[in-house]
Order: C-alpha cells, then sequence, then structure tokens
C-alpha cells in the first residue's frame, strides 16, 4: 500500500476533502429529498455524518475504555443550512485529524465492544464519510468517485466488523465492493 492508500489522518483528510468539495458544489439544492436508499433525507444524513465523526473524535481524544463516553448526540441547529453543515463537517474533520495525529503510538479507544486504534478509527470515520457522501450525493442527482486505493483499504478493515463482505465479491471494483458491502446500490456506469 502506498502512503496514499493506508489509513492515516492523510488518508482520512483526503476523503473529507473530496467529501467537502463534493458536497459543497450541490448546498444550494432543496435537501429534504430522500438521501440515496436511505430513510433520512440529506439534512439529517448529513447531521448523522457530522455526529459520526464527532463522535470518533471524542471517543479518541478521550481515550474512552469502557464503553461510549457519557454523552448525547450532536444535533445541528434545525435552522442550519446544508452549506452551514457541510462547514460542521469540515470543521469536525480538522479536529478528527489533530486528534490522530497527536495520539500516541498504540493508543486506543473504545466502541462500545472493541478497543480500537487509530487506523481502526480512521478506517470507521473513512467509511462514514465515503458512504454518506454517496447517499446525499445521490439523493441530490449527484455523483461521489473516492480513490479507489481508499475504498479498498477501508474495506479490508477489520474495524468495520458490521458490513457484508459477502456481498462485495462480485463488484466491479472497491468503490462498488464497498457499497454492495453496506446495502448500497452500486454506481450507475
Amino acid at each position: 500500500m502506498t502512503e496514499s492508500s493506508e489509513l492515516t489522518a492523510n488518508a482520512f483528510l483526503t476523503v473529507a476533502e473530496l467529501a467537502l468539495a463534493s458536497l459543497s458544489s450541490l448546498a444550494d439544492q432543496e435537501w429534504s429529498v430522500p438521501a440515496g436508499n436511505l430513510d433520512w433525507d440529506c439534512w439529517h444524513t448529513l447531521e448523522h455524518l457530522v455526529d459520526c465523526v464527532f463522535s470518533y473524535t471524542l471517543q479518541l481524544a478521550g481515550r474512552a475504555q469502557d464503553g461510549w463516553l457519557a454523552l448525547e448526540e450532536l444535533h445541528a441547529s434545525p435552522s442550519a443550512t446544508p452549506r452551514q453543515l457541510v462547514e460542521a463537517l469540515g470543521a469536525i474533520s480538522q479536529a478528527f485529524v489533530a486528534v490522530l495525529r497527536a495520539a500516541p503510538e498504540g493508543v486506543t479507544a473504545s466502541d462500545g465492544i472493541h478497543e480500537l486504534d487509530t487506523q481502526d478509527w480512521v478506517a470507521r470515520a473513512t467509511f462514514e464519510v465515503l458512504l454518506h457522501t454517496h447517499d446525499v450525493l445521490t439523493g441530490l442527482g449527484g455523483r461521489f468517485e473516492p480513490p479507489l486505493e481508499l475504498c479498498a483499504a477501508t474495506l479490508v478493515s477489520p474495524a468495520l466488523w458490521t458490513i457484508d463482505r459477502a456481498r462485495a465479491t462480485n463488484a466491479a471494483d472497491a468503490w462498488d465492493a464497498l457499497l454492495a458491502a453496506s446495502g448500497r446500490p452500486g454506481r450507475m456506469k
């Protein structure tokens, strides 16, 4: 694996920056439409994504060892615009990267079931950003094409124990495989 495809802070930052640019390009559209094949609309899907990266950042920063920190979900102001949600994703992505870079070698934090190291947390956050950016862009009629090397590195991470890798076996490439493993339809060619 090259440096760009390893699950590092830089790999996450690559995916986050691509997601932010893609989401920003459609921020002026109506985000009350369903996000891909999810029950959520695009606005709530991005709000959820911000909460995911926020939670991962706090778990790792706090070196949580006994499950999730005793905090509730992070929610956006109901009046937040899609552009403001994209800005929030950018802010929490930068905070996540800062925590990753400051973490001592070998540090772990609990996800409530497993102790995850920094690469595991990067895999989780990268997975969330990849999939939910795809969901939102699909709902808005856009397209998301992340780097295939990072999709492959994410797909093989043992930290993603909830995905169905068997569904990914006949996929055309690593991005379609990641989509299939997470229960999403593949891309339209």
